[in-house]
């Protein structure tokens, strides 16, 4: 376990980028062929929660940390390490729904690509990690590419649904929410970089927190139905990849932090793209093609021009 944790992350975890690449490509798919229509979101995300929670516990036991990562664990530490992020991500996804029913699909896709320049951002605000000019222009390219397939995939099913107002209220709130993105990211990665903390312990924190919320909302407005009526064996599939998907983007912010983070999502975008041209038959987009050899070109930039170190 410790050969394989350690081949992982090689290279800064770049073992485990292409895991959540993977991952995150095969999601959508997953989710489409194995998911009844009409199953509650809400069921879904708290399945992977669980699955994650379960997971994490699992990994700490195989690797006989679980003492050691729990041995200075409190509830106030619980709710700084796990709170503030958490609150970050509440407040996104909730401007992600304003802005959802604001705006047409395709201002939608373009403008949540920004969220890459926040994380750098807010990465350099929190964490101190510099971009050099070249990696800066990386990700100028990486955005670009994101908003070209956004685009490609949104303009097959565009409806437009905004009018003056809603546009600006509209791309207000996916900008914030692309902010708060990057600054939920960037605060994780302090934690558990500058902070030192578990990352099996965080991922597991982050999720028993989410799950409290979703059962709290749930009490709150429940479905007729119940939470879990159109589950099956299947679904468990799409569970637990999202579910153990998400231990793996703790490791990540851990080894490889959430910059790098962004080029692994974008290149599993353009793999769920693939893998539906394979898979089911859909044609790829030109904007896709162009997008592949952007996202190498500037996978390959920000790896090759890093910041200068300082002199002494």
């Amino acid at each position: 376990m410790a050969t394989l944790r350690a081949v992982l992350s090689a290279h800064h975890g770049l073992g485990y980028l292409a895991i959540h690449a993977g991952q995150f490509g095969a999601q959508p798919l997953l989710s489409r062929r194995f998911v009844v229509p009409g199953t509650p979101a809400a069921s879904l995300v708290l399945g992977a929660e669980v699955a994650k929670v379960i997971g994490c516990m699992g990994m700490l036991k195989v690797e006989g940390r679980m003492e050691e990562a729990l041995k200075d664990w409190s509830f106030t530490g619980f709710l700084w390490a796990a709170g503030v992020p958490s609150l970050t991500y509440l407040v996104q996804n909730l401007c992600l729904q304003v802005a959802y029913q604001r705006l047409d699909g395709i201002v939608f896709n373009i403008l949540n690509q920004t969220k890459m320049l926040f994380t750098a951002f807010f990465v350099f605000l929190i964490v101190g990690r510099r971009q050099s000019v070249v990696q800066c222009l990386a990700l100028l390219i990486l955005t670009a590419a994101g908003m070209l397939v956004s685009y490609s995939e949104a303009s097959k099913m565009a409806e437009s649904r905004s009018s003056a107002d809603g546009f600006i209220v509209g791309s207000f709130c996916i900008l914030l929410g692309s902010a708060l993105s990057g600054l939920g990211g960037a605060i994780a990665e302090w934690i558990l970089q500058r902070k030192r903390r578990d990352s099996y312990l965080f991922s597991s924190e982050m999720a028993v927190l989410g799950s409290v919320i979703l059962l709290v909302r749930h009490a709150v407005d429940p479905t007729g139905e119940g939470l879990f009526h159109r589950w099956t064996l299947l679904t468990f599939v799409p569970v637990l990849t999202q579910g153990w998907g998400g231990i793996v983007v703790g490791l990540i912010a851990k080894t490889s932090g959430s910059v790098r983070k962004g080029f692994a999502v974008m290149v599993g975008l353009i793999l769920s793209c693939v893998l539906k041209w394979l898979v089911e038959g859909e044609s790829l987009g030109w904007a896709t093609l162009v997008a592949v050899p952007l996202v190498a070109a500037s996978i390959y930039l920000h790896a090759r021009y890093p910041p200068a170190a300082k002199q002494a």
